[in-house]
């Protein structure tokens, strides 16, 4: 170690005391310093990135939920689209299916196969692709005269029921109310459930379809009380012949 008036210490080295020389500390300050005077674009710009990294963060952090909640929004308006396009498109299919007698014309031209509540129901399933739906009163009653809102009879999450009804009361409780070749293979209706009167001539026929859509998001969830009742039917007037 050099000696004299004027020592200094290498910039690794400290004092007996443990006290930093002050030369030391001017002599880096003062190459800082000239650094920065020789190349003030580089200390600035560095300044200047540390100071967007932290103001870019609290920015995302501000928007993030914001931004999911819009995300998981859309995916929840999506889904909910595609179920009621599918189920209107099942529901217009097996009110198809319950008055084309025509499709159940004997090939010989002896007798006919008249279409049933099976009949009907195997075509909206069909159609209804990822839907689950179900048969618990095939002909009726609709719960709650027909409206979902505020019913205390509703289908499980993410699945739904059919009706096979008349087409002039809301409920459902009307005749004709089901295709003339009656319940099929379907089983016969439980308490509480219409017994099947089926069409014979050119009555109308509906086909109404109910289904319980649980959204994803949870405030979406909240504000419609963990569920949406889609409803789509469809009303085709039957072609049968003696």
């Amino acid at each position: 170690m050099a000696s004299g008036r004027h020592q200094r210490l290498a910039a690794d080295e400290l004092r007996p005391d443990h006290a930093v020389d002050p030369g030391t500390v001017r002599y880096r300050l003062e190459a800082r310093l000239q650094r920065a005077l020789h190349h003030p674009g580089q200390a600035m710009r560095r300044g200047y990135l540390k100071q967007q990294r932290s103001q870019g963060l609290t920015e995302f952090a501000l928007i993030a939920p914001v931004l999911l909640l819009l995300t998981f929004g859309i995916i929840d308006f999506g889904r909910g689209l595609y179920f009621y396009i599918t189920l209107q498109q099942a529901a217009n299919e097996g009110a198809r299916v319950a008055v084309r007698a025509s499709y159940f014309i004997d090939p010989n031209g002896s007798t006919h196969q008249w279409p049933t509540d099976a009949d009907v129901a195997t075509a909206v399933q069909q159609h209804a692709v990822t839907e689950n739906l179900a048969n618990p009163c095939p002909n009726g009653p609709i719960p709650n005269n027909g409206n979902p809102v505020g019913s205390a009879q509703l289908p499980p999450s993410n699945s739904g029921w059919i009706f096979i009804t008349d087409a002039v009361t809301p409920g459902g409780t009307g005749t004709p109310n089901g295709p003339r070749g009656g319940l099929g293979s379907l089983p016969a209706p439980g308490p509480g459930c219409n017994t099947i009167t089926p069409a014979v001539g050119n009555e109308a026929i509906k086909v109404t379809l109910w289904f319980n859509f649980q959204p994803l998001t949870p405030l979406i969830q909240q504000a419609v009380g963990n569920r949406i009742i889609i409803t789509a039917y469809a009303v085709y007037r039957a072609e049968y012949s003696n």
